[in-house]
């Protein structure tokens, strides 16, 4: 095979090109367009003209954001590239957008294949606005994993309005073209060079479907951009992002996402998709790593046979190289005849997951070749076009080394941040784990003095009823009848702590799982454990329960915070002599909130140790009486674990707390 390259200029130059080279004598003939006139006038006119000097000539072509020929880059150009053929069958295709639906325009393009044999390699070209490049991906290799697919998304001068694909037959707007080729023989070899380095933090996309992100870190999209790029580079987009793309790694390769396009609400499209969960960081272009990347792509290609060598590039690489971008192309087209375009988006097979990827930021290469012979041309020549490329770069290779350095020195302190802040959070949850215990340990010693409470009559009565049986037998007048009525009390009483024991291990075992109750419920079983007690006390419970709705929450670990509240509301009032004491437990709706109040006449709450009561370990009781987790776990326990609020405030009369529960809380 060969390829010969031109620069349109009209029709006159190109027909003596034609002849000159006897193209047209070619059976197999594939003419590759890449142009910077994106209109459909223009290329109407340019393909007639090109089928009447070639009838049986298969095109493909695309609008551009730059082109390529050679060792020179042009702009609002339009470049010709022939291959021609001995050995390999060249068939193209092309498509619309099918719905928006970027695998199936693939698969519609895929469905016009010939079904008794399989292409080697195909280059194919897709609408750079409409296209999600990694979709429509997918359908290539879900047809055959061997496929190797090149080409990438078409541009049209970073105005980012509308990109124009089109084969011999077809123009289009809005679709695909495919050019397939027949040889199992032909010698294929891909190569990419990315040379775009990660910056700044880490970030997670929180938000997106398929190929359009709306929150970064749960913030919108163009906020983020805003906030580390500034308002200049968010305003600018979709322009500026295709030279700051997003970079995540995958099947061992750093892949750019770069912003091809800004919605009304303010979400973004990428070229390709970024899922929910997906670690990204902001990336630029490192001068060092491209000219790298140069070096090593030359050094290999010289390795193989190769008679046409095809690019298929980002803008960006373009926008911040500038002309000197050309030399990287000189050095290639030294192997041999160069030609491409850059793109909005590109096409790569990659070799070690069997799996075509979408690219952005990247020079992609297709390497073709019918013969076997190997162009040894690897000299100085390549390393004297690199080092020219340094030297003009003089300014931003030093800028990319000092922004590589800051952002390596900036991980390697958050790595540092993050080992301590995990060294801290292990500290935490130890403290906690002791304070839990200390917690447990102080709720056994009130539940064991509850039980005494609850116990005191039913024992009482059980001593009594043995005392009468006892004395009856020794004076001989246990009757029948009073044997059988004091064993049924001892039985009964027997029976009533039995179920004492019973109400206490399930009113402290924890809820794995949220239950439907309501302050009703929770304040009768919260009473049968201490009601008695407060009874004992002469203290008057009043009760003014309104809200009667049911809610979804954790109805043990409520139980035991309400409790708490009383018991604490109890204990004032004993240690303050306080004459005709009362807790009052009051419950009502508002404003969509569900209320539950315990108030007592215990004189309130000094204003100097207000804000200190929910600290863990703070207590007014003396040791003996307080461990000073009560208050602190019940405001854990509401506001961590069941969405609520817990408050606290002085009354006339004293201290008012308040739960405040919604509906229908969802945990984090």
């Amino acid at each position: 095979m060969k390829t010969l390259n031109t620069l349109y200029i009209d029709i006159n130059n190109l027909t003596k090109f034609v002849t000159d080279n006897k193209i047209a004598d070619n059976e197999n003939i594939l003419l590759q367009v890449f142009t910077g006139v994106c209109d459909t006038v223009f290329l109407h006119d340019l393909l007639a003209s090109i089928k009447k000097l070639i009838p049986h000539i298969k095109i493909i072509g695309s609008t551009t954001s730059g082109e390529i020929i050679g060792g020179d880059v042009t702009e609002n150009a339009t470049i010709l590239s022939f291959s021609i053929f001995e050995n390999t069958t060249i068939v193209t295709h092309a498509t619309k957008n099918i719905n928006n639906e970027s695998y199936a325009t693939a698969q519609n393009l895929i469905s016009q294949f010939d079904k008794s044999k399989k292409p080697k390699v195909a280059i194919t070209f897709a609408d750079g606005l409409n296209v999600n490049g990694e979709n429509y991906l997918n359908s290539f290799s879900d047809y055959d994993k061997n496929l190797v697919v090149a080409g990438g998304l078409a541009g049209d001068n970073a105005t980012f309005t509308h990109t124009i694909v089109f084969t011999e037959e077809e123009i289009s707007t809005q679709g695909a073209v495919i050019a397939l080729f027949y040889n199992d023989d032909l010698i294929v070899n891909t190569k990419a060079s990315f040379g775009w380095t990660s910056i700044g933090k880490t970030l997670t996309i929180t938000k997106a479907i398929d190929n359009i992100v709306y929150e970064i870190d749960n913030i919108k999209a163009v906020d983020i951009y805003a906030k580390y790029l500034g308002d200049d580079i968010a305003k600018e987009l979709p322009k500026t992002g295709i030279e700051f793309p997003l970079i995540i790694k995958r099947d061992g390769l750093n892949i750019a996402r770069a912003v091809l396009g800004k919605n009304s609400d303010d979400s973004l499209v990428f070229a390709g998709n970024l899922n929910v969960g997906d670690k990204v960081t902001f990336g630029y272009g490192n001068i060092e790593t491209i000219i790298e990347g140069g070096e090593t792509v030359y050094k290999d290609l010289s390795l193989y046979p190769i008679e046409s060598i095809f690019i298929y590039s980002c803008m960006a690489r373009k926008a911040l190289m500038g002309q000197s971008i050309a030399a990287e192309f000189k050095t290639l087209n030294s192997i041999a005849p160069l030609s491409g375009f850059f793109t909005y988006g590109e096409f790569y097979y990659n070799n070690k997951s069997s799996k075509n990827e979408l690219l952005n930021q990247t020079n992609t290469m297709l390497a073709l070749s019918e013969s076997n012979d190997i162009n040894l041309s690897y000299t100085s020549r390549f390393t004297e076009q690199q080092n020219n490329i340094r030297r003009s770069n003089h300014t931003l290779k030093a800028l990319s080394h000092l922004i590589s350095q800051a952002t390596n020195e900036l991980e390697e302190v958050n790595a540092s941040l993050a080992s301590r802040v995990a060294q801290e959070v292990s500290k935490n949850r130890e403290k906690d784990k002791q304070i839990m215990q200390q917690s447990r340990l102080a709720q056994m010693g009130e539940m064991i003095s509850m039980i005494a409470h609850q116990w005191r009559q039913p024992l009482a009565a059980i001593s009594s009823s043995s005392t009468a049986i006892n004395l009856k037998s020794k004076l001989n007048k246990l009757d029948k009848e009073t044997t059988i009525e004091l064993s049924d009390n001892i039985i009964n009483y027997s029976k009533h702590l039995s179920d004492t024991i019973n109400d206490f291990r399930d009113f402290f075992r924890p809820n794995k799982e949220k239950l439907e109750t309501s302050y009703d419920e929770l304040i009768k079983s919260v009473l049968m454990i201490i009601e008695m007690s407060i009874t004992n006390k002469n203290i008057k419970l009043i009760q003014e329960l309104e809200s009667h709705e049911s809610f979804n929450t954790y109805p043990n670990e409520l139980k035991q915070v309400i409790l708490n509240l009383i018991k604490n509301a109890e204990d004032v009032l004993v240690e303050n002599n306080i004459k005709n004491p009362y807790i009052k437990i009051k419950t009502y709706l508002q404003n969509n909130r569900y209320i539950l109040e315990v108030s007592d006449n215990g004189g309130g709450i000094e204003d100097a140790i207000m804000k200190q009561i929910f600290d863990p370990y703070f207590s007014t009781k003396t040791k003996k009486d307080g461990t000073g987790l009560g208050l602190y776990l019940s405001k854990t326990i509401i506001e961590k674990h069941c969405g609520g609020k817990l408050s606290v405030c002085n009354s006339s009369d004293g201290a008012v707390f308040k739960i405040e529960l919604v509906k229908n809380f969802k945990e984090e």
